[in-house]
């Protein structure tokens, strides 16, 4: 009984985190970047100047204000973490250079998602 639902699961694992599932993840990111004209890309200046513009200063100077700065680096601490840095490094590791290209390719992609 144990074996079945073990080449259940890595039939399900296959299909889900295979090809198919990269080519809708690589499909939805170009399908947005299109749909939003490319907004990664043109508005880039803008979320740049909003979170680094104000980078020392708070607009409020009460106690519990926090600038967009900080607000950035909380969700970045918390969405990071350990495994994705891992990840990367053994994706580099392993993969050399290329890797390298494809994590950039897949993050332009990505940031639209």
């Amino acid at each position: 009984m144990l074996d079945i639902i073990k080449e259940v699961n890595g039939a399900v694992n296959d299909f889900v985190w295979g090809i198919p599932a990269m080519i809708c993840i690589i499909g939805v990111g170009l399908w947005l970047s299109c749909r939003t004209k490319f907004i990664q890309f043109t508005r880039f200046g803008r979320s740049m100047k909003t979170v680094l513009g104000s980078l020392f200063q708070k607009k409020d100077s009460s106690d519990g204000s926090v600038t967009p700065f900080q607000a950035v680096c909380t969700a970045l601490a918390a969405t990071v973490g350990t495994g994705n840095i891992v990840g990367v490094a053994l994706a580099i590791a392993t993969g050399g250079p290329g890797a390298v290209f494809w994590l950039w390719i897949s993050a332009l992609v990505g940031m639209v998602i």
